[in-house]
């Protein structure tokens, strides 16, 4: 009989699902299309219907399906793991009882809302020995992987300065941003900047590496969703008292009915109905008064800005900008690294990038080649990050190998306090605060 351990396969890792939202059904399709990987064996919702869909997807057990943590926590621990996939405000409050009774976690980001959080869950983490992972799920996108690879080769020499920004499309805007669940800081617990931009300031601190921020400032407002923008006659909602609806770029019924694009069906998941099956369903359900997505975008009294910028100085004294604009044509993410013998810039959507370096004897004083990665990311979500986190999670718990940028809580610290920081510098008018 061989006695070689190594031939015997592993059995895949057994996980709870606590918020079966959005984000969890994605992360969570590794279990269909890799069993072998991940098993999901629980589920924990406040809503029945998700629980449900959990229990039937996934061919739970009854007794493992539960609509709170406290329920969770109170029976013994029959899972390796839990997706933390809850909303923002939720992630700190529902973490820390569960890596008390034991679980590691894949927490969606951001792992906290605001600094104390923050701390509170790293303090939790390292008293109990729990690993906590965060969704960072760009830095596992080939455009940024090789991105990094490319700065550290020392083609560009030294960083002066790196230069990133973020353009949210309209429609995501008005889904997510104006009329959706992100909107009010009272409802998930944080600005655009955290909820949306955590992973493009999550990117630049891993990008500059060991090189840490000395002082930032930040500025923004909400600037175009506001009652003086809205279209001269305008109602209060597009389906029911708008005279100006079919003029209007943000009309509900083009949204949402005639010309949906990929965020609609938050529309209907947000709102806890079933996808509608009918354009005259959908337009009853946008006609409701109570339902904000058939709202005017100009009156929904939005309290989170739609347009940012920050500044960031660094201890070696290069520079760092981050400008996040909401309600634009496309949505894109654009990089710009500048050293002391070249650069290096990009955009994440068209999946390449430039090298360019300073070259006095080429014929235009400079050598450049283009990185192209689109084979690799084209028609993947976040260039396939959303199925390498899990991956990555699961080789780290096995004790795999895993992912150079692998985004362990301690890893993602620097990009949260960015954000933090940036928010107190904009409530402070521009102040520049001290990291």
């Amino acid at each position: 009989m061989s006695t070689d351990t190594q031939s015997t396969p592993k059995p895949p890792l057994r996980v709870i699902v606590v918020g079966m939202g959005v984000r969890s059904m994605i992360y969570t399709r590794v279990a269909l299309t890799n069993p072998e990987l991940l098993e999901i064996v629980g589920v924990v919702d406040t809503d029945e219907r998700r629980r449900e869909y959990a229990r039937v997807t996934f061919g739970l057990s009854p007794e493992n399906c539960f609509s709170t943590v406290d329920e969770l926590v109170a029976v013994p621990k029959f899972a390796d793991a839990v997706i933390n996939g809850t909303m923002d405000r939720l992630h700190v409050s529902t973490s820390l009882p569960i890596l008390r009774h034991g679980y590691d976690m894949l927490l969606e980001k951001p792992f906290a809302i605001h600094e104390e959080e923050a701390q509170e869950l790293l303090t939790c983490a390292r008293e109990t020995g729990r690993t906590v992972m965060v969704c960072h799920v760009l830095r596992y996108a080939p455009f940024y992987q090789r991105f990094k690879q490319a700065m550290e080769s020392g083609e560009i020499g030294k960083v002066i300065n790196i230069r990133m920004s973020a353009q949210v499309n309209y429609f995501h805007e008005s889904v997510s941003f104006v009329r959706g669940k992100y909107a009010s800081a009272e409802i998930c617990g944080s600005g655009m900047l955290l909820t949306k931009c955590s992973h493009d300031l999550d990117l630049m601190a891993w990008l500059m590496g060991s090189n840490t921020p000395k002082r930032i400032s930040s500025v923004g407002s909400m600037f175009q969703f506001v009652p003086e923008n809205a279209p001269e006659g305008a109602g209060t909602r597009c389906l029911t008292d708008c005279p100006v609806e079919r003029d209007c770029p943000y009309s509900a019924r083009r949204l949402y009915i005639e010309s949906p694009q990929r965020w609609a069906d938050n529309v209907w998941h947000d709102s806890n109905i079933r996808r509608p099956e009918t354009d005259e369903e959908k337009e009853a359900i946008l006609s409701t008064p109570d339902n904000p997505y058939g709202a005017c975008a100009y009156r929904c009294k939005t309290d989170i800005v739609d347009h940012q910028s920050v500044l960031i100085e660094y201890e070696d004294g290069a520079t760092g900008t981050f400008s996040m604009t909401g309600g634009a044509s496309i949505s894109n993410r654009r990089i710009h690294v500048t050293g002391t013998r070249g650069e290096i810039y990009g955009t994440f959507e068209n999946g390449r990038f430039t090298i360019s370096s300073i070259a006095p004897q080429a014929p235009d004083g400079r050598l450049k080649h283009v990185v192209d990665v689109t084979e690799a990311q084209e028609g993947r979500h976040h260039g396939g990050g959303d199925r390498e986190v899990v991956l990555d999670f699961i080789a780290y718990l096995r004790g795999e190998p895993t992912s150079p940028g692998k985004t362990l809580l301690e890893d993602s610290v620097n990009g949260h306090r960015i954000v933090f920081l940036a928010e107190k510098s904009r409530q402070a008018n521009g102040a520049m605060l001290d990291w």
